[in-house]
């Protein structure tokens, strides 16, 4: 009997210890289900920015063509069909161009979850500062067409009559010895400099001025009174002196004072050849961006989000929905872009080149550049890339005159435009423009590239722009960087 009790009391306590163990392992196991649950949430959550980006960016997608007709695209993918190492231009670009007709294919990769996709290319960044200069002569010989006497009666004056004018730069290159500004002073008798057969006199004009010449006219165009030509103000003056018909041709700084005043005396039998044109060069820019400074400027090439299933560019609302949501993963790729451009119709823009690649031999012999324009006046501006060169090409037309274009050189200042400024002259409604001035003599390996920076004046469609051979076929496309960044979120 004694023992039958103490038998039931140890009974007693052993259910106790065991519903006490029950219990302490059942809110252990129910603590460890939460952080299981929790945990394999957070890697489900992970895994989809990290999918995703490895379906874009490792895939060339299905079909391979896809980006010719992306509402019929199976899987988005963007690394190119050929190499492994390096994403497809036309397929990056059609994902952020055509993102609404390929929203299905990305939801349903993001598994329902809303998300942002920003990318940031590595690129040249364009741009003109200024206008390009203008020319107003342009190697015009002044001489009497009839010989007898050879000159003509040349003047440059500041007014009415032969008055002096103001500069505030001037050179005189004689024998092959410059004198600028204060310098030329030391060549003075009196108040004057004679002039002589083979000197070379420029400077920029800092107020307007007349040109005219009497008793005959340039074989480019009558500046005769009663019809002169102003010159405004900040022009470059370049006059060549020619033969010995001088004629006592003087500056004379009696109405002035030297270096930077002065008047033309002795003018009366004067052959002269002249180019006047606008003294202020644009600046080219033309810098290459590292993707991974704009990331860090937080400045996307492009970007767009898709929330609940619609594509969403209002930066606004992208954050609302992320500050609504538990959760947000973000993803990020480094990847290289497989980059050419070859679109002579492309439209204006200063981050879109129309030619962009590297250069896999010498550029054509004899190749050049044709611009056709309709009638009316208007003007034309573009920047060119070419190895360590930049380049502006700007084409115009004044109203009743005909085609003209100006290259410009990077790096140049006023007192070097021969050396840095080509002026061409074309017909009423075309151009032609050698190669080797537009690139310069750029080699094998070097990055070329052509922006079509802007137009007025003229229709985009009525212009027609030509590489004659084709310069698609010495181009390769360029590998440039680009991060791919990816934001998942749950706002629903």
């Amino acid at each position: 009997m004694r023992r039958a009790q103490l038998l039931s009391l140890d009974a007693l306590l052993s259910i106790v210890l065991v519903i006490l163990m029950l219990g302490a392992i059942t809110s252990t196991s129910s603590a460890l289900k939460g952080e299981i649950a929790e945990m394999l949430g957070w890697y489900e959550r992970a895994n989809i920015a990290e999918n995703m980006l490895d379906v874009l960016t490792k895939n060339p997608g299905g079909p391979g063509d896809w980006y010719l007709n992306p509402s019929t695209a199976r899987v988005v993918g963007l690394r190119d069909n050929n190499l492994s190492y390096a994403i497809d231009y036309k397929k990056f670009m059609t994902l952020n161009t055509s993102r609404e007709q390929l929203v299905e294919n990305l939801v349903n990769m993001s598994l329902g979850k809303d998300f942002k996709i920003a990318s940031f290319v590595s690129t040249f960044e364009i741009g003109i500062r200024g206008s390009y200069p203008r020319v107003y002569l342009d190697n015009v010989t002044f001489a009497n067409p009839r010989g007898n006497p050879p000159g003509v009666n040349f003047q440059i004056s500041g007014g009415n009559g032969n008055t002096a004018f103001t500069v505030s730069y001037v050179e005189i290159v004689r024998g092959g010895d410059s004198y600028v500004n204060e310098d030329i002073c030391s060549l003075k008798t009196g108040n004057t400099i004679d002039l002589q057969d083979g000197d070379r006199i420029r400077f920029i004009l800092a107020q307007d001025v007349i040109l005219s010449a009497k008793r005959g006219q340039g074989p480019e165009g009558p500046y005769i009174d009663p019809s002169p030509l102003t010159i405004p103000a900040g022009a470059l003056v370049d006059i060549y002196i020619m033969g010995p018909e001088v004629s006592n041709f003087k500056l004379n700084f009696g109405g002035g004072s030297c270096p930077y005043s002065f008047k033309f005396s002795g003018k009366g039998n004067v052959v002269v050849t002249v180019s006047a044109y606008d003294g202020q060069l644009p600046e080219i820019i033309s810098n290459y961006t590292p993707a991974s400074v704009f990331e860090m400027l937080d400045r996307p090439t492009y970007w767009f989000a898709v929330i609940n299933g619609s594509v969403v560019t209002d930066n606004s609302v992208v954050k609302a929905s992320m500050n609504n949501s538990p959760w947000i993963q973000v993803e990020r790729r480094i990847v290289n872009l497989n980059r050419f451009e070859y679109n002579l119709s492309a439209e204006p823009s200063s981050s879109l080149p129309m030619v962009y690649g590297v250069l896999n031999g010498a550029l054509p012999t004899g190749s050049y550049f044709r611009v056709k324009v309709p009638d009316g006046p208007g003007e034309m501006a573009f920047v060119i890339v070419a190895g360590s060169e930049k380049r502006a090409l700007f084409v115009y037309r004044e109203d009743g005159e005909d085609l003209k274009a100006v290259i410009v050189r990077g790096g140049c200042d006023v007192n070097s435009q021969n050396d840095c400024v080509n002026h061409y002259s074309g017909n009423s409604n075309s151009i032609i423009l050698p190669l080797s001035s537009l690139f310069g003599e750029p080699s094998a390996g070097d990055t070329i590239g052509m922006w079509f920076y802007s137009i007025s004046g003229w229709n985009r469609d009525s212009v027609e722009l030509r590489f004659v051979p084709s310069l698609e076929w010495v181009l390769e496309p360029k590998i440039d960087a680009v991060v791919i960044k990816l934001w998942v979120w749950d706002d629903s």
